[in-house]
């Protein structure tokens, strides 16, 4: 099946003020929907990021409920008639008031919920500079590997520290058909200045998939500084669109034709053995 599809991914700077994250959202798909985006992918954190794991709860909401996270998605999908993954919401746990889910959502442009991620590796990390990431303190991790059908498209979902771990990937890929893979993250600084375009370039190149990746950027407060370089790459590595900071939007145009041409030229993705 050939396919087109333009997509946008957002890059903003998130705070512990959720009604200023999601006006910022607003401004920023409307801005992609106006460059012709079909699917708007927003980054991990998108609507809430605190100075403590714990701080997330009292914003947790429910994915079939009616709070003004999910309300608001379904809000922008309706009007702009574009499909959108809010790329990581705190999702409540009924059973465990403690933690979260960190949730990846996919709203249709009629504004239903049509797929949900939850991530599955948590960050858990000392820096040089000091801070301590622990996220595993407020969230509890995902166990599902989930491809979506956007638009005819089978989309790929994970969210940030994710792209560490290329099993995920190659099971999306090779084994679940996804031909986009979407990668929205809040990377610290210090960690992908070091690894981020190294690392989604190679999830691209050894799946020979798309990669959408949205970013949060700049300084968050005191305890977060996030990298930024929202980015699309092709199936070859190729970065096409990237912006290194500021709250803004990429917008490019993906297409099967490309996926298909860098498949046969080197099989390589047929070529892999899954070990189970």
């Amino acid at each position: 099946m050939s396919w087109e599809l333009r997509v946008g991914a957002v890059q903003m700077r998130s705070t512990d003020d959720v009604a200023a994250n999601l006006e910022v959202c607003r401004t920023l798909t409307a801005q992609a929907a106006a460059d012709g985006a079909q699917l708007v992918v927003l980054p991990e954190c998108f609507s809430f990021l605190g100075r403590g794991e714990g701080d997330k709860q009292k914003i947790a909401e429910a994915n079939d409920g009616e709070g003004p996270i999910m309300s608001t998605l379904r809000e922008l999908a309706t009007k702009h008639g574009v499909w959108i993954v809010g790329g990581g919401t705190p999702e409540r746990i009924s059973e465990d008031p403690k933690r979260s889910y960190n949730t990846a959502v996919a709203i249709d442009p009629s504004g239903a919920l049509i797929a949900a991620y939850r991530k599955i590796h948590l960050f858990e990390v000392d820096l040089p500079c000091g801070t301590s990431l622990r996220e595993s303190d407020g969230t509890a991790p995902g166990d599902q590997l989930v491809v979506a059908d956007i638009a005819g498209v089978p989309v790929g979902l994970s969210i940030c520290y994710d792209v560490r771990f290329p099993e995920l990937y190659r099971e999306l890929a090779k084994d679940r058909g996804a031909q986009i893979l979407l990668v929205p993250a809040a990377f610290t600084a210090a960690t992908g200045a070091a690894h981020w375009h190294l690392l989604l370039r190679a999830r691209a190149v050894e799946n020979q998939c798309w990669v959408v990746a949205p970013a949060q950027w700049g300084r968050h407060n005191e305890k977060r500084e996030s990298y930024g370089h929202a980015l699309i790459s092709d199936p070859w590595g190729t970065i096409v669109a990237e912006r290194a900071e500021g709250d803004s939007v990429i917008v490019a145009t993906l297409d099967s034709a490309t996926l298909d041409k860098r498949r046969m030229q080197l099989p390589a993705l047929r070529h892999a053995v899954l070990w189970k």
